[in-house]
């Protein structure tokens, strides 16, 4: 017989690198995080021998497999507040407990691949141990350090914490094999325009949502009521303050339902002002998080998703999931056109409002209030759009990276 085709090769090479073990860590809790169990499930499906470092909450075990992933949740809860030291204390302690377990399950498992979500960048050199051995390190940038803090302290982009977060997340970039983040216009316009990066050492895969559990629902029935969700992390900056103002202003109050599902550090200033504008009968407010499987069951009855923004130096490059999710579901979002959604949706595709003119917002909820033909037509548009936005696309890019981080033929990167 004559040497095996180059196909035949490639096969063996995937199903070589696919019986190996990985190591991924985050700080994070991971039943709730969508883009850590995506990665993470998709690459245990694929082959891979996962285990996955990450925070602890309540209830949790120190050790189980959710859905073929090893999840180690280390004694550490998640910080919410106000202080930026506190943060770095609580990212500290997580990285030095990491950095720990990480170098001794590496001794066991000689991971071939590890797998670093950010934030903090830093939280990469946990996996020093493993590179030292032999492994290659992503580092997959969820949200930019240097302007999620300026933003979310109020510091900005000229300061000594900001140049010192900037320079970290070089360092971390370079120590990194490859760096991955979540849509163009952060690689774009933060990561390589605005910080430096070598744009050749960025991979995008796209944060989409998983499409089999955000599976496409049977069209509602127009009924006259606007029922409204927003699930996820409760901060300011997501624009709660002017959605709340707004459904205090409308006209037409009584058609409309709000359900917000999540937890942050916005979630007692949200409650105190549900409580001041008189919207307890209107909006539902509940106050945990859950895990993400649950999720389109709690949305199942809502027909238009609110995603407000204030546009800052963070939130004008955010896609946010819970968009993409609505889309997902076939439900259209009321938002607003920042750099990101604009770079991915058209003017048609979303019902947008003016952040800086809460007004705005006002008159829109009043206007689909008053026209279930309008709620309608952008149901359907958002159905036709839905196939742009999934996992399952992404999952194949993801995938075709960690074979090639991991395979003996691809284990030098260019960068």
């Amino acid at each position: 017989m004559g040497p095996p085709c180059p196909r035949g090769r490639l096969l063996r090479m995937k199903r070589s690198a696919r019986s190996k073990a990985i190591l991924m860590i985050a700080y994070t809790n991971y039943r709730t995080d969508p883009r850590v169990m995506r990665a993470a499930v998709a690459a245990a499906r694929a082959g891979y021998d996962v285990d996955f470092i990450a925070l602890r909450r309540p209830g949790d075990p120190p050790e189980e497999v959710i859905d073929g992933v090893r999840v180690l949740h280390l004694n550490q809860a998640r910080y919410r507040g106000g202080g930026a030291l506190r943060y770095m204390l609580s990212y500290l302690e997580f990285f030095l407990r990491s950095l720990v377990k990480a170098a001794r399950l590496h001794l066991r498992k000689r991971y071939v691949a590890v797998h670093v979500n950010n934030m903090p960048d830093f939280l990469v050199f946990c996996a020093l141990a493993p590179k030292l051995m032999g492994a290659k390190v992503l580092l997959d940038i969820h949200d930019p350090m240097p302007n999620t803090f300026a933003s979310k302290f109020k510091s900005g982009e000229s300061g000594l914490f900001f140049r010192a977060l900037l320079w970290q997340e070089k360092l971390s970039a370079a120590f990194a094999d490859q760096v991955l983040t979540v849509h163009e216009p952060v690689k774009q316009y933060v990561l390589v325009k605005q910080h430096g990066l070598a744009p050749q050492a960025i991979e995008v895969v796209a944060n989409f949502p998983d499409d089999e559990l955000f599976a496409l629902q049977e069209p509602q029935q127009p009924d006259g009521r606007l029922r409204l969700a927003y699930h996820g992390t409760i901060l300011e900056r997501n624009g709660l303050r002017n959605a709340m103002q707004a459904l205090a202003r409308m006209r037409h109050r009584d058609r409309v339902a709000v359900r917000i599902i999540g937890e942050g550090d916005f979630s007692e200033p949200l409650r105190a002002l549900i409580q001041s504008l008189d919207l307890a009968s209107v909006v539902e407010f509940d106050n945990r998080m859950y895990p993400l499987s649950e999720m389109p069951a709690r949305l199942s009855d809502c027909n238009l998703g609110l995603v407000p923004l204030q546009i800052s130096s963070i939130t004008k490059y955010v896609l946010p999931l819970k968009l993409l999710e609505y889309l997902a579901l076939g439900m259209p979002s009321i938002t607003v056109r920042n750099t990101a959604i604009g770079y991915y949706f058209g003017e048609e595709d979303c019902l947008y409002y003016d952040p800086e003119d809460p007004e705005s917002l006002r008159l829109l909820l009043d206007r689909l209030a008053e026209s279930p033909d309008l709620l309608a037509h952008y149901q359907q548009r958002a159905r036709a759009l839905r196939d742009k936005f999934l996992w399952s696309r992404e999952k194949q890019k993801y995938l075709a990276l960690l074979d090639k981080l991991a395979s003996p033929e691809g284990r030098s990167l260019d960068r």
